[in-house]
């Protein structure tokens, strides 16, 4: 296995898809995100995949972010209308 040509990290990439544990491309990438060693050496050898790769991982972080805020204003909110409902306001709209 050598990483350090284009050819020779193609090889090793076609093993993990085709070897004796058949996987697809989305299951390699799984595998990838596990073994950096591995993304890193398809990243120099293909920038335009790299470029791809990174979007993922901005896309993942947002989506993270994104996750978190709706969690955090989704408390608030079950806080809030707990508070309505046990706390009737006197002479205001019910």
């Amino acid at each position: 296995m050598d990483l350090t040509t284009p050819s020779g990290t193609r090889e090793f990439l076609l093993l993990c898809l085709d070897g004796r544990k058949k996987r697809t491309a989305a299951q390699l990438v799984k595998v990838l995100e596990l073994q950096p060693t591995f993304a890193d050496a398809v990243d120099v050898h293909a920038p335009d995949l790299a470029m791809l790769r990174r979007q993922v991982e901005e896309a993942r972080t947002a989506e993270a972010k994104a996750k978190g805020a709706a969690d955090r204003a989704e408390k608030v909110y079950a806080t809030a209308l707990e508070s309505w409902i046990r706390t009737p306001a006197v002479g205001g709209a019910q």
